[in-house]
């Protein structure tokens, strides 16, 4: 097989690119297809990019369980250029890891998506994902895999069994390591987990146990968290201040475009007892109105952005914005909602 080549995505994550050849291990013809392998501790959604009669266009998601390979494209693999992208489920804690590159392109946030059109998105930057071109050469005979990998540098069945751990660890039923290694403490907790799901408890891992922790892990992290609402009849852009631990400073970002009745999560996790800020831009038939009531300034911009809160907004390209404070009062979760009163001065209040 030819020698992976590594692209770094991130500092301690990355894609590993392989040249499938199958048919000289197997002695025959291989399948014609483009391969996604998760070798990585984590459940990804993952979506590919390639060119079709000169259009763009980008495919997902695909649920890969960690130590799971799942082909993505059936058609020949032609030499030329694709792009792939892969994040972790929302249901893992801590930051959002995400396999990727530079190349912006769009997709579909909460559904299965093919999209032909490339500017579909170019009004709502949380509709883009950064992916990682592909170049795919003259040897690839029609069959191409893509591993995404991390620091461990796990084997397909490692990768699966610290899938497991992961899981089990972000429901709060394992505190063991992150290791890939099958042990007496992984083994008791995942024979534990299956006797409280009524599964049988061998301690052996199946896709069933896998889904069922994947399914416990999203609908803890759906129960905490940042969220914003919009409850006006017109769309809403919005930004979010947020503490920067261990620091205690402040970061501003956005923008995050709500659509009326529509809601977004700007942040994952469980809540600290600190104050956060928000703000929103009412886009009407004539103008855009500001979000009122605001105490507390914050950086902003134009384009999608985030500032550290200590910054000199205008020496450093950004606009200022006053921001509303919102004190959670120690609650593991927080839906703010936009009201059409919140965008006159007259009402909006504290």
């Amino acid at each position: 097989m030819t020698k992976p080549v590594t692209v770094s995505a991130l500092p301690i994550l990355s894609i590993a690119i392989l040249v499938s050849l199958a048919s000289m291990m197997l002695g025959g013809q291989a399948a014609a297809q483009y391969t996604f392998c998760n070798k990585t501790s984590y459940a990804l959604s993952a979506a590919v990019g390639y060119v079709d009669e000169e259009s763009l266009i980008t495919r997902g998601w695909w649920r890969l369980r960690a130590g799971e390979c799942k082909r993505v494209l059936s058609d020949k693999v032609r030499p030329g250029r694709y792009f792939v992208y892969a994040e972790a489920i929302p249901g893992h804690r801590g930051q959002l890891s995400t396999w990727s590159g530079k190349t912006p392109l769009c997709v579909q946030n909460d559904s299965l998506f093919t999209l032909r059109d490339q500017d579909v998105c170019t009004d709502d930057p949380r509709r883009q994902r950064e992916f990682l071109p592909v170049d795919v050469g003259e040897n690839a005979d029609g069959t191409y895999t893509t591993e995404f990998t991390d620091e461990s540098n796990y084997t397909v069945f490692a990768a699966q069994v610290a899938g497991v751990q992961r899981l089990m660890r972000d429901i709060g039923i394992f505190n063991g390591e992150i290791d890939g290694a099958m042990g007496n403490t992984t083994r008791s907790a995942l024979r534990r987990y299956q006797e409280s799901k009524g599964m049988s408890n061998s301690g052996t891992i199946t896709d069933a146990v896998i889904d069922a922790l994947i399914a416990d892990a999203n609908t803890a992290d759906a129960q905490m968290g940042f969220f914003m609402c919009n409850s006006t009849m017109l769309p809403v852009w919005a930004a979010f201040a947020q503490p920067t631990p261990p620091d205690g400073g402040y970061v501003s970002s956005g923008w995050w475009k709500l659509d009326s009745q529509e809601c977004a999560k700007v942040r994952r996790g469980e809540l600290s007892n600190e104050s956060f800020y928000v703000y929103g831009v009412m886009e009407a038939e004539t103008r855009s109105v500001p979000l009122a009531g605001g105490d507390t300034d914050f950086c902003i911009s134009m384009v999608q952005f985030q500032a550290e809160g200590d910054v000199a907004c205008a020496e450093s390209g950004f606009d200022t914005a006053s921001f509303r404070r919102v004190d959670v009062n120690g609650a593991k979760a927080w839906t703010f909602e936009f009201t059409p009163e919140l965008f006159n001065p007259d009402l909006a209040g504290r």
